[in-house]
């Protein structure tokens, strides 16, 4: 029995495929808003998504797209790619802005100058440097998230930004799911039961977190004082740079497998369209909450697609040169809200 096969390994997985990023950008976006019932409805649904995939084979072994084409055919898979693409080149409007925000503490004006300055930066060093990060460095991301992320939450901020005021549940939830991406690839099949049940209590597990990180401040808690707020501000906005750029990288790798042209047309592609968005963003006066918007439903819709290709059986098929190329897609991740290479 491997260590996956477990029901700690398969709640790691799950883990370290759905903490990061989120769990900074989301409590200070959003904050106590969406209360913890809502990531708890959030939870359940995404438990029960598991239990169907995991009934059709599971993602874990051979990739979320891989797992759409065998059952509904090139088109979906194709579109499949299309939305990690799409999802990830205008999340990174987002995560850009929340840097900024989080190195300048304010979310004006400057701010959008500042994301762009992070976008360009990030895109620059993916084009200079290809390699991505080495596991031992993620895991040690991931570490550093959270202990930011649990510093803030116990010097009472950072204080939530408004765009979660009045927001009802279904809309809230929606940027939510900034938080669950990578979940899609980390779904064992359902004869591996100790892992599945290590896959649902990471679900768990992640939705306590996250409630905990989001919900309000404690009664007495005081505001960092303006060094520790700044000292924390740098530090988040340091890794959400780093993300940045590892998205990036990432998004690129799909660009590729779109046009069949190169990382570098990938990265530029990528980078103006999250440039686009931050304009659009800044002329509409959209805050944080909104353009989490944008990969928040590009999740929905892959999480949709996946289940619409798990109630479907595989489809026969003949071997082709590219059966290669198809196993190896797993080792291409991206690195989403959370997930470090994801």
């Amino acid at each position: 029995m491997t260590r996956t096969d477990t029901r700690s390994g398969g709640a790691a997985k799950v883990l370290g495929a759905v903490l990061g990023a989120g769990a900074l950008l989301l409590p200070a976006s959003l904050g106590p808003r969406p209360g913890p019932w809502t990531w708890v409805a959030v939870a359940g649904v995404l438990a029960g998504w598991c239990l169907l995939v995991a009934a059709a084979g599971g993602t874990e072994d051979s990739g979320p797209v891989a797992f759409v084409r065998d059952r509904l055919g090139p088109g979906p898979a194709r579109t499949a790619t299309a939305l990690y693409f799409g999802g990830f080149a205008t999340g990174q409007a987002a995560v850009a802005l929340g840097a900024a925000e989080f190195a300048l503490g304010d979310s004006g004006w400057r701010a959008y100058a500042v994301a762009a300055l992070v976008l360009g930066s990030a895109a620059a060093y993916a084009w200079c440097v290809p390699r991505g990060p080495s596991p031992a460095w993620r895991r040690l991301r991931l570490a550093a998230v959270l202990a930011l992320a649990v510093s803030w939450r116990a010097l009472g901020g950072p204080l939530p930004g408004p765009g979660g005021e009045g927001w009802g549940a279904f809309p809230v939830a929606v940027p939510l799911l900034f938080g669950w991406v990578g979940l899609e690839g980390a779904v064992p099949a359902v004869a591996r039961r100790r892992a599945l049940g290590g896959t649902l209590l990471g679900i768990a597990l992640a939705a306590a977190l996250y409630a905990v990180l989001a919900g309000p401040p404690a009664v007495g808690a005081q505001a960092p004082t303006p060094a520790a707020a700044a000292a924390l501000g740098l530090g988040s906005a340091a890794l959400c740079w780093t993300y940045c750029r590892t998205n990036l990288r990432a998004t690129a790798a799909r660009w590729t497998e779109l046009t069949g042209r190169t990382r570098r047309g990938g990265l530029v592609a990528a980078g103006l369209i999250a440039l686009g968005v931050l304009a659009l963003g800044r002329a509409a006066r959209w805050d944080l909450p909104v353009l989490l918007i944008g990969p928040g439903a590009a999740t929905a819709a892959l999480y949709t697609l996946i289940a619409v290709a798990a109630v479907r059986r595989p489809r026969p098929q003949e071997p082709t040169d590219h059966d290669h190329d198809h196993s190896a897609e797993r080792h291409r991740v991206l690195e989403g809200a959370a997930r470090s290479a994801r």
